[in-house]
């Protein structure tokens, strides 16, 4: 496969895609929603129907994209995206086939401890989140452009302030939303700490859920952002692209995330919004991936708290 850093028929000027007709920007939507869990969401809370081989469904939907791109003039633009998205729908179905299977039991058993077993499921999707990189790879995909790379710490931001002379650079608004970020996810899982805590016991496991919440903040800005981001922002443009990945980054976390249900895919697809513009904009991981770790930093530290509370 070839290197698609600007598909045909669409130059890109300033991170933006020029030329690019509605019509591809509803097919990027419609398909996306498709393969994200929405149907799953409208199954289950609208009809109360529950489909165990969903992750098979969603697979074989996107793998069908892919295919009907290099024969659909509507799809071809997007056959880059349908293959990175193929991928991750591969790799998000398999996740809890390998979780739930003997040899990973074998592996980590839950005697090993919750937070032992949460440090060796973040290392596994690291791992996962590698090989995505080798994808983009063998699709002769410059790092620079799938923003595996630190990118610009002090690039323009999108943020001003009322008064200053043009919008803050990410030197600045990279801390700004740092401690807003950690004081915002420190207020939402306020009602998870734990009333009485051994703070002797719980140390040695905030530093393993530190490691933890690296690993996952990494595997997240890879697979959620920057891969699927790489490949469609040069079709619909970069900003309609973060709006949308945002959202399907939303839906993913309505089940089993932290936190879960509408609310945490609202919230989970407004810090999305962050950290998508953040990519674009300093056009690396180094800023996206250190806002992602200090929302997650918060929430892995609590449940290392919880985890060694004696009133657990």
């Amino acid at each position: 496969m070839t290197r698609i850093s600007s598909p045909p028929g669409v130059s890109v000027v300033s991170g933006r895609a020029v030329g690019v007709r509605a019509p591809m920007l509803a097919v990027a939507w419609a398909t996306t929603l498709l393969v994200s869990r929405l149907p799953e969401i409208i199954l289950r809370e609208g009809f109360g129907v529950r489909i165990d081989w969903m992750p098979l469904a969603l697979i074989g939907a996107v793998t069908l994209l892919w295919l009907a791109s290099g024969i659909v003039a509507a799809f071809r633009p997007l056959r880059a995206y349908f293959a990175v998205m193929t991928a991750v729908t591969v790799l998000l179905a398999a996740i809890p086939l390998i979780l739930d299977s003997d040899a990973w039991r074998a592996l980590v058993p839950p005697t090993a401890g919750e937070m032992t077993v949460l440090l060796a499921e973040r290392l596994l999707l690291a791992v996962l989140a590698l090989a995505i990189i080798g994808l983009l790879l063998v699709m002769r995909t410059r790092p620079a452009d799938a923003y595996l790379v630190p990118g610009s710490v002090s690039a323009r931001s999108g943020m001003r302030i009322p008064g200053t002379a043009g919008p803050l650079r990410w030197t600045i608004a990279g801390p700004l939303w740092i401690v807003l970020l950690a004081a915002l996810t420190g207020l939402a899982m306020l009602g998870a700490v734990p009333p009485v805590i051994d703070l002797g016991v719980a140390l040695p496991l905030i530093g393993v859920g530190a490691l933890a919440a690296a690993l996952n903040s990494f595997w997240e800005e890879v697979v959620y952002r920057a891969a699927p981001l790489s490949m469609l922002a040069p079709v619909i443009g970069a900003s309609p692209a973060v709006l949308l990945l945002a959202v399907w980054f939303g839906l993913g976390h309505f089940y089993g995330g932290i936190p879960s249900g509408a609310v945490g895919a609202v919230m989970t697809a407004a810090v999305g919004l962050l950290f998508g513009r953040a990519m674009i904009e300093s056009r690396g991981l180094a800023w996206p991936w250190a806002l992602h770790f200090t929302a997650d930093l918060v929430i892995y530290t609590v449940i290392a708290l919880g985890a060694t509370s004696p009133t657990t």
